[in-house]
Parts: structure tokens; C-alpha cells; sequence
């Protein structure tokens, strides 16, 4: 989400900055940085960089801090106004060990990519949704693949003033798998050596079904027990303070005019999670009612259907876990809306010389397949039987 801040100096100039408030659930640092109003002619930008090891491509958004005696909202609309030109800056991307100065290998080389110690990112101009902010950003990005450990620096430069803008964060690696388990424990059976993996997504690899099918199945995920409370465990990784737990149910609609149907998901989404320390190995959980299930996605499929339905079918559950380090929390906690009068909040910026956050985060990923008594009670269940699932279980990879 995108939130238009207007600060007021002495003299009733509006200084105008685009503030961006990740609302998902990452996380932020505890120490605070104060804004000071900005004093005409001095320059100072607008961060907002989230970086994620686990993603192809990084992206950091940039845009100017500006003093504007009218319309905040008009002046707004002006790209020239909010956005830096062609050319205008120089980004890049270091890496350090946590303690050292001295930069290291910043990127994983693959393929014909090699290694660099400093990774330059290149612009790009995209297309966001419509508000206060003229709709063309120039963001920079890159694609060369990021390290799960240590610190990365941002340096922002801008080549006509010389001036320059830092940030630095730690990084954060993902939820892993414990011993011979997948990174979360669903059932109170856990068989090793049994856990199929939905067509290799996760860890573990892929298990097909064979004639064994019952064997495997007794590790499927399997939800039709409504007295239920289903729990998605895990444990905590180092330099991580919160969670986002996240499960997204896959499904196939047929259509009465396609025959291939079309893939879609509903997310089941849970209250972010917090660690009491970075040390990591921390047993933390979310749970929630059998019912609760059925009543998510009877309430959000419909919401997405586009044409006539034919038949659905179930496919397959995906847990994802996002995990996010103390800046990335501190930065919500600050944006986080307030449930009191008093609204005046204090500004959080980890940007040296602008405003914003530079931050790191990490995601782990685990599809699994469906046990057919599961599949059954969707198409049966009276909150859910109205939406046509198809019943018995079906291998469809991917």
C-alpha cells in the first residue's frame, strides 16, 4: 500500500514523500530514527527495498523527497516531480560479514553469471496502481541471485550532485526441514520417508504415488475431522523476528467452454508470528479450527470465478512461511494503524539521509498432497457443496 505523508515546517511548506507501508507480515527494528523536516534545497529520497534471497528478482524502489509550497496532492501526480531521471542514480548492492568493513562476495554466481562483489542494479520504469502518486515509478532491480547470510549494503548515488544515500541489513535465511521431516509437522502421524512433496515443491523432493498409494496417503493432509485444530508448527531462524504463516489452497476449475481448466488458490492467512530472541530453534505455531477452512474458501472462491463452472477439483495445500528480520519489523510496528485518538506516530527510517526501509526477508514454500477422505468432505461439506468440487483423489502434477 502506498501512503501519502505531508510534514508542515515553520513556514507552511508541505514537504511530500511517498511512504510505503508493507502490510503482510514481515517485520521492523527497534531503534528509531527521527525525520527531520526537510530544509529547502536539501536533498533527500524515498526508499522502500525489501530484499529476499529466495525470489529471482530484487527490486528497490526509489523516489525524491521534495518541498512543494502548493497542492501536495497535485504536485504529486507530476512524475518529474516524485521520480528521478534517466541515469540520474547510481544503486548498488554489497555484501558484508556481520562485523567486518570489508566487502566479500556480494552475488551467487550461476551458470555463465560469475560471482561480483558488487552487484549494480539497472532501471526500469513500471506501471502501479492509480492514487496520490503519479502512476509511472522507476524502480532498479536486479536479477543475480543473493546470498542467505550476512549484511547487504544499499548505496544510492546520485550522479549529477554527487550525494549518496545508505542502508544497511541483515539477511535472513528460511524456515528448513529438521532431520528426515519437512520444515513444518502437519499430522500427528509423520512416517519417515513418507512425506510426498506436490511435484517438487519444498524441500524433501518429490514422492510419486505408486501402489502403495494408502502408505503414502497416511501422510497426505487431511482435514476432514471437523472437531479438528489442525496446527502448522516450525521453528524460528537466526536473525528472524516475525512470521507470516500463510496456507493456500490449490484448485482446478473446469469450465463448461475449456476442457484444460484453469489453476487457482485461496489463502488462509494467520496472525504474524514473533520470536522472543534472533538466536533461532524456536518452537512457534499457528492453529485453527477445521471449520474455519471450509468456511475460507467457500467464502473467497467465489469471489474469483470468472465463467460458467463445471466441476472443481481439489489440488493440492501450499505452507508458506515468510520470515522477516528486526528491520523489516520495526518498520511495521511504526505503520501498523493505531487504535487510539492520539494519532500522531513517530517516523521510522533505516534510510541514511532519506526516509523509508531497506530490509531482508525470506520465504519457504511446501505443497502437499490432498488425502482422498480430505477431497471427499470439500465436495460434501454443506458450507462448501454448492461450489462443485469433484470427489476421490486425482495425481495432477504440476
Amino acid at each position: 500500500m502506498v501512503t501519502l505523508y505531508l510534514l508542515k515546517n515553520k513556514m507552511k511548506n508541505s514537504i511530500l514523500y511517498i511512504g510505503l507501508s508493507f502490510i503482510t507480515a514481515f517485520t521492523l527494528n527497534s531503534c528509531k530514527n527521527d525525520l527531520d523536516v526537510l530544509a529547502p534545497g536539501e536533498e533527500s529520497v524515498s526508499v522502500y527495498g525489501i530484499i529476499n534471497p529466495n525470489e529471482p528478482i530484487q527490486n528497490v524502489r526509489i523516489n525524491k523527497v521534495y518541498l512543494t509550497d502548493g497542492d501536495g496532492l497535485t504536485a504529486g501526480q507530476n512524475g518529474e516531480t516524485i521520480n528521478y531521471g534517466p541515469g540520474e542514480l547510481k544503486v548498488t548492492l554489497q555484501r558484508f560479514m556481520t562485523g567486518s568493513t570489508t566487502p566479500t562476495v556480494t552475488s551467487i554466481g550461476t551458470g555463465t553469471i560469475g560471482a561480483k562483489k558488487e552487484i549494480v542494479l539497472t532501471e526500469t520504469v513500471v506501471t502501479t496502481a492509480g492514487g496520490n502518486f503519479n502512476t509511472q515509478q522507476r524502480i532498479w532491480q536486479t536479477t543475480d541471485k543473493l546470498y542467505n547470510s550476512g549484511e547487504y549494503k544499499l548505496t544510492i548515488k546520485n550522479i549529477n550532485t554527487g550525494k549518496e544515500f545508505t542502508s544497511q541489513t541483515i539477511m535472513v535465511d528460511s524456515v528448513k526441514a529438521t532431520g528426515n521431516l519437512p520444515p513444518f509437522i502437519y499430522t500427528a502421524f509423520a512416517p519417515p520417508g513418507h512425506y510426498p512433496v506436490h511435484c517438487g515443491i519444498g524441500n524433501g523432493g518429490y514422492t510419486p504415488p505408486t501402489a502403495s498409494i494408502q502408505t503414502q496417503q497416511l501422510a497426505y493432509i487431511d482435514y476432514h475431522v471437523l472437531t479438528g485444530t489442525p496446527k502448522i508448527s516450525f521453528k524460528s531462524v537466526v536473525n528472524a523476528k516475525n512470521y507470516k504463516v500463510i496456507l493456500r489452497f490449490h484448485y482446478i476449475d473446469s469450465l463448461t467452454d475449456n476442457v484444460t481448466g484453469y489453476r487457482r488458490f485461496v489463502d488462509m492467512n494467520f496472525p504474524t508470528q514473533t520470536s522472543s530472541t534472533l538466536a533461532g530453534g524456536e518452537p512457534l505455531e499457528v492453529s485453527f479450527s477445521t471449520p474455519d477452512f471450509y468456511s475460507n474458501i467457500a467464502s473467497q472462491i467465489p469471489k474469483q470465478t470468472v465463467g460458467v463452472v463445471k466441476l472443481r477439483r481439489a489440488h493440492f495445500i501450499e505452507y508458506i512461511i515468510y520470515a522477516s528480520n528486526e528491520d523489516m519489523n520495526t518498520f511495521l510496528q511504526v505503520n501498523e494503524p493505531s487504535n487510539t485518538i492520539a494519532q500522531d506516530k513517530p517516523n521510522y527510517t533505516n534510510i541514511n539521509g532519506g526516509v523509508g526501509v531497506f530490509a531482508g526477508i525470506s520465504k519457504t514454500a511446501l505443497g502437499k498432497e490432498l488425502k482422498s477422505d480430505f477431497i471427499d468432505e470439500i465436495s460434501d461439506n454443506p458450507t462448501t457443496s454448492s461450489l462443485l468440487f469433484a470427489k476421490r483423489y486425482t495425481f495432477i502434477c504440476p
